[in-house]
């Protein structure tokens, strides 16, 4: 069993890279891919509890990005230690704005009568990067919202009052910043993009001839039929089918490691196609 989509608290995950890695090796897994929002910081932590435990770390990012006016995120595999630094400078900006969001979306709720003290937001983050997650946490900290599920729905998500939107790598631009850090590039959860079944495979077909390497059929919100439809579109567009749980603790509780769609564990062989393709990447 692996998992090739969590989050530490380096972006908007509750553990530690070495408390998410401890986590895996006692559940069983063989490997977890660690897939930070816009940074790659967590990696070395990661992979030398990965080297202390006997569990294999994938080091990755996740990045948000838009094309043809739909957001969408990408998960990039096997950064190493090789990050390029137009990279990292990319996304050294991107969490620079993250933080300004951030602040604006306060501001918005103080607007709305639902002040949040700067103190709130680091005890929610652990003193860790602060995402959206953690404004929902300060918010019911502070009775603003029963749950975080409230405070997204209500006020944070796209839409609400307190919504402030982010910015965004072109599709292009992500698919070269991370081919050129030797990295393969895996659409993230499809089934969740906000579009329709033409759209997502003009999504993928136009990802496909810019990069990408893979899609990821097996995640928490597909169900049977998204899954099938996205095994189609990775055979129609000779893509690698990928899973991963989008594990964050407990900021995002009903998503447990290890588990995909349906319930169901994720199995090795998912990773076993990602090795084979980046091998196939490094010979050529």
């Amino acid at each position: 069993m692996i998992d090739l989509h969590t989050h530490t608290m380096f972006s908007d995950g509750s553990l530690s890279p070495t408390e998410l890695v401890e986590e895996a090796a006692a559940l069983g897994l063989t490997a977890v891919a660690v897939t930070d929002h816009d940074t790659v910081d967590g990696l070395p932590e990661a992979l030398a509890a990965g080297a202390r435990l006997g569990i294999r770390v994938v080091p990755g990012v996740e990045i948000n990005l838009e094309h043809d006016r739909v957001t969408m995120d990408v998960l990039g595999y096997f950064l190493g230690g090789r990050p390029s630094e137009e990279l990292r400078a990319q996304l050294a900006e991107l969490r620079l704005y993250r933080d300004e969001r951030n602040a604006r979306m306060v501001e918005r709720l103080a607007e709305l009568g639902m002040p949040l003290d700067p103190a709130d937001l680091e005890a929610a983050a652990e003193n860790g990067a602060v995402g959206r997650p953690h404004i929902g946490e300060a918010m019911v900290h502070r009775g603003y919202a029963g749950s975080i599920t409230e405070a997204f729905e209500r006020f944070l998500r796209r839409g609400a009052p307190a919504w402030v939107d982010r910015r965004r790598l072109s599709l292009g631009a992500a698919m070269r910043l991370l081919r050129a850090s030797g990295a393969l590039p895996v659409l993230a959860h499809p089934g969740i993009i906000r579009t329709d079944a033409a759209g997502l495979e003009h999504i993928v077909r136009d990802a496909a001839r810019l990069g990408m390497a893979g899609i990821e059929c097996y995640y928490p919100l597909h169900d049977a039929a998204t899954v099938a439809h996205c095994l189609a579109l990775a055979q129609k567009y000779a893509l690698v089918p990928t899973g991963g749980s989008d594990y964050h603790g407990s900021i995002k509780p009903d998503a447990h490691l290890g588990i995909g769609s349906a319930g169901l564990p994720l199995p090795d062989e998912l990773l076993a196609h990602l090795d084979c393709l980046a091998v196939d990447d490094r010979r050529r």
